[in-house]
């Protein structure tokens, strides 16, 4: 029973120092292989390149590393097949910080100017870089300031003032040079357009001159509105497609046609009018009342009244109306006397003072203004 226990032993131990001599083995093995791999790494790392690459394949390359302005020189220069020291050389010259160079810069951003076509995020681009261009020693606060100071000035008038108004409560240092531009293009939006119509003056120039008293003869009178007229058909202008009128009396090419406004308390007293009337009781607009101011309710035209329209069916027995458009003799305007109030002159003339026609008016409307309530004044003559 001992013998075989010790036999077993010895086997046991026997397998266990084969073992471990094969684990010596293979350690041993692997120590050289990581020996080996360190004396390869430091050999490589040793080695030292000789100069000898070509220095003109860099200027192909270079284009990859460029971009703005130096980078469209590049392409202009076709710097891909110059040398690399003859494009190293120019493009230093060229955009280097000189000081001539940074002078043109200044000169053009303070002669900045939106452009007709330009938008408002296109002007903001330039003038952040002209400032950047003129301005290389700047701080960035400072120069931030300059730009949104600058970009404010060189805006068109309109967005400005509205600009102003919507950053009324905001500080321009704390706000960002984007924000504003943002704010300009909103405030831009929201301007009224204006469109600029040019009208053409007319050619033809209407000359006013003082018409003779013409004697009407008394005839029935219609109040109505139309004047008594019974053809509905308007006039209508050719020119402005405008019912009322017709081309001849178009405002549109003859502005002096346009009646004047009605209802001013004009107390020129004495002034003369075309029409050869005065005002009437109570009007303190004594005799300048303007002829094209009165309209015709019959045809709808001014310058005349519907007692003497040429389109009323009764106008076979009424006279012509006046023409004020008649050239005026200016030999003799200014030599024939001819009172203001009723026209007379020649053997007839008299001052304005004395005429029986101003008399009668005014004792007219003294009698009716006493009629009328007893606290009303008569009216005083001028020589009184």
């Amino acid at each position: 029973m001992v013998a075989k226990m010790d036999e077993a032993t010895k086997q046991l131990i026997k397998l266990l120092t084969d073992n471990l001599a094969e684990q010596k083995a293979a350690n041993k093995t692997q120590a050289d292989l990581l020996k080996k791999l360190t004396e390869s790494s430091t050999e490589t790392k040793q080695i030292k390149f000789k100069r000898n690459a070509d220095r003109n394949a860099w200027s192909a390359a270079l284009g990859k590393f460029l971009e703005g302005d130096i980078s469209k020189a590049y392409i202009g220069l076709e710097g891909g097949n110059l040398p690399w020291d003859n494009l190293k050389a120019t493009l230093t010259a060229r955009f280097a910080d000189a000081v001539n160079r940074t002078k043109r810069f200044l000169c053009l951003f303070n002669n900045i100017v939106m452009g007709p076509e330009e938008n408002l995020l296109d002007l903001s681009m330039r003038v952040e870089k002209l400032a950047r261009q003129a301005y290389p020693t700047f701080l960035q606060n400072n120069l931030d300031t300059l730009i949104k100071e600058k970009y404010l000035a060189v805006v068109p008038e309109d967005v400005a003032d509205r600009l102003s108004i919507a950053m009324f409560d905001r500080d321009l240092t704390t706000t960002t040079f984007e924000k504003i531009v943002s704010l300009a293009e909103r405030v831009q939006k929201l301007a009224p357009k204006t469109n600029i119509v040019e009208v053409a003056r007319a050619a033809n120039t209407v000359v006013l001159g003082a018409a003779r008293p013409v004697n009407v003869q008394a005839q029935a009178t219609s109040f109505r509105p139309n004047g008594g007229n019974t053809n509905n058909a308007s006039t209508i202008c050719s020119h402005c497609k405008k019912p009322g009128h017709a081309i001849d009396q178009c405002w549109a090419l003859h502005p002096t046609l346009k009646p004047a406004r009605r209802g001013n308390n004009n107390f020129n007293q004495g002034a003369y009018n075309n029409t050869g009337n005065r005002g009437g009781r109570g009007n303190n607009n004594c005799g300048n009342f303007t002829a094209g101011a009165r309209r015709c309710y019959s045809c709808g035209d001014y310058g005349h009244l519907a007692n003497a329209c040429t389109g009323r069916a009764n106008y076979a027995t009424t006279p012509p109306p006046i023409n004020l458009n008649r050239p005026v003799n200016t030999a003799a305007a200014n030599v024939v006397d001819q009172c203001i109030v009723c026209g007379a002159e020649a053997p007839n003339f008299h001052n304005f003072i004395a005429c029986p026609v101003r008399i009668r008016q005014i004792s007219l409307a003294n009698t009716t203004a006493s009629q009328t309530s007893q606290n009303n004044l008569p009216v005083q003559s001028l020589n009184d």
